[in-house]
């Protein structure tokens, strides 16, 4: 920026400065300053300690917003003047100014509009009246030129919210023809077309992803009603007569991760079986299927509940490219003896409540769940079943249930709602250990699959 203290002619002072006399006092108070095109006068956020008056050329007003873009919204001619607001009021400049072709202004500092008042109040007092003239015409031209215009953008605006950012149902040609204007109005507009612009594209990004999505939980929703078919079917009126069987499953998502069984095999005896695959969503689903046909194929000739688990365990390793596993309690009742066999692939321990309403867990060895190692080895464990005695399986979805403070329901949650009251059916375990959870869980959300099964001789 070159600068220079010659004044050849001071022609955009001649409504304070009329004469020579009052010119040479004025020479002494401003300074000359040449701009190129594209030369910056001061920028946005600079203090202001200066105001300018434009001797002949053209400068343009930059809004400027970090990391997006800069505006061109206003220009100024031979004349007028400029930074005279943020000169009074002592703030730092709300724009950048920049020339459009050569330029030449005069300035003047804080410091030399000072010495004048003090030197010369009545120069300074006409200085003062046709500043406050000059700002009473910008005042008025932005009443009439800006305030309008804005007023119907800002209708715009709210209309285009209203119509959900659509084509249709605001000023959408008046906001492209206020666009094509060269000052704040038009920076306005320009900023409007472009975010409606951007909303329009990211409205369409939605909708596709929208749509994929709902494909996706349909296909979820698909796979859940096939597990639900997978389950067993309520046990007929003959077989009610012979053993007590109840179950319940709750998965959190569309498709869960739980399976269990519960059907009498052809030699008499009942088997009830509680799974649980790892993960969530579609690949535990199909590796939950998996699992329970494999269960379903070969425990009809298989007797011992050690040896069904140890087959299927080496059917589901075969393939196991996802590396997913299974935790499982296969049990097999014989309601003839009361004689109850057992065996636990790292599932959590089932338990059986007494008459009167004692809870006793049944430890013994758990080995690997199923789909981790082939040669796993899975022992069967054995008990006598008395009369008014419950067997309670059930998946960790029941023991982890967590609550708003993330506190466990736990073990002795199901302990605490069964212990010391009889039990007279196996629905009324089931049904006091699902409302205990869900008084637990309150408005928290459900975070793993809930799976019980109970299991009780008939008297």
């Amino acid at each position: 920026m070159e600068t220079s203290t010659s004044s050849e002619s001071l022609n955009s002072l001649a409504a304070f400065a009329p004469d020579d006399a009052t010119r040479g006092v004025w020479r002494a108070h401003l300074e000359e300053i040449a701009l190129n095109d594209g030369e910056t006068l001061f920028h946005q956020d600079e203090p202001a300690d200066s105001m300018f008056f434009i001797e002949s050329g053209e400068v343009a007003v930059v809004l400027e917003v970090d990391g997006v873009s800069r505006s061109h919204v206003r220009k100024f001619g031979a004349g007028q003047c400029l930074g005279e607001i943020a000169f009074y009021r002592q703030r730092v400049r709300t724009a950048t100014v920049e020339a459009v072709g050569s330029a030449v202004l005069w300035r003047l500092t804080s410091a030399n509009l000072a010495r004048l008042e003090g030197k010369h109040p009545a120069l300074a007092l006409s200085f003062h009246r046709h500043v406050a003239s000059l700002m009473a015409e910008r005042l008025s031209f932005s009443n009439q030129e800006l305030k309008e215009p804005l007023a119907r953008l800002a209708h715009a605006l709210r209309g285009l919210a209203t119509s959900d950012f659509s084509e249709q149902g605001w000023d959408r040609p008046g906001v492209t023809e206020a666009a094509e204007r060269h000052d704040e109005v038009g920076a306005v507009a320009q900023a409007m077309e472009f975010l409606v612009a951007r909303l329009q594209e990211h409205i369409a990004a939605l909708r596709q992803e929208t749509a994929a999505r709902e494909a996706i939980e349909s296909e979820l929703r698909i796979a859940g009603q096939i597990q639900l078919s997978l389950l067993p079917p309520p046990p007929s009126a003959a077989e009610r007569q012979r053993v007590d069987f109840a179950a319940h499953i709750d998965p959190a998502k569309e498709a869960g991760g739980d399976l269990y069984d519960g059907f009498f095999l052809p030699d008499g005896r009942f088997f009830a079986l509680v799974g649980d695959v790892s993960g969530k969503g579609v690949s535990a689903a199909v590796f939950m299927a998996l699992a329970a046909m494999a269960v379903r194929t070969l425990v009809r000739n298989i007797g011992d509940p050690g040896t069904l688990l140890a087959q299927v365990n080496r059917l589901l390793c075969e393939r196991n490219e996802t590396m997913q596993f299974v935790t499982a309690c296969a049990v097999m009742f014989d309601p003839a003896s009361g004689e109850l066999t057992w065996a636990n692939a790292g599932h959590p321990l089932p338990a059986i409540v007494s008459a009167n309403g004692d809870l006793v867990w049944l430890e013994g060895p758990r080995a690997a769940p199923l789909g981790v190692f082939e040669e796993t080895v899975f022992e069967t464990q054995r008990r006598v079943l008395a009369q008014n005695e419950t067997l309670i399986v059930y998946s960790d979805g029941v023991s982890e249930s967590m609550n708003a403070q993330s506190a466990l329901f736990g073990s002795e949650g199901i302990q605490r709602c069964l212990q010391g009251s009889a039990l007279n059916h196996s629905e009324d375990a089931v049904k006091r250990i699902v409302a205990a959870v869900l008084a637990h869980q309150g408005d928290a959300p459900q975070a793993d699959d809930l799976t019980l099964v109970a299991l009780r001789p008939m008297r």
